[in-house]
């Protein structure tokens, strides 16, 4: 039990670095976009978006900006 609690302690570390922020952005993106290829209907998509504390702005990838030259 003591271990079980352990791991979950050590899974909650703050974000430090702003490599980590976009990480987890990346991951957040990813679990939008999964989960609104894979719902029914609108509705259904703002359910489960709801459900998972996930908002279906974070699922727009940016365009990258036009390479000059």
């Amino acid at each position: 039990m003591r271990e079980h609690l352990r791991e979950v302690a050590d899974f909650n570390v703050p974000v430090t670095s702003a490599e980590d922020t976009e990480l987890i952005a990346d991951q957040r993106r990813r679990a939008v976009r999964a989960v609104a290829s894979a719902a029914r209907s609108a509705e259904d998509c703002a359910l489960l978006l709801d459900a998972l504390g996930l908002k279906p702005g974070e699922g727009v990838t940016p365009v990258p900006a036009q390479r000059l030259g």
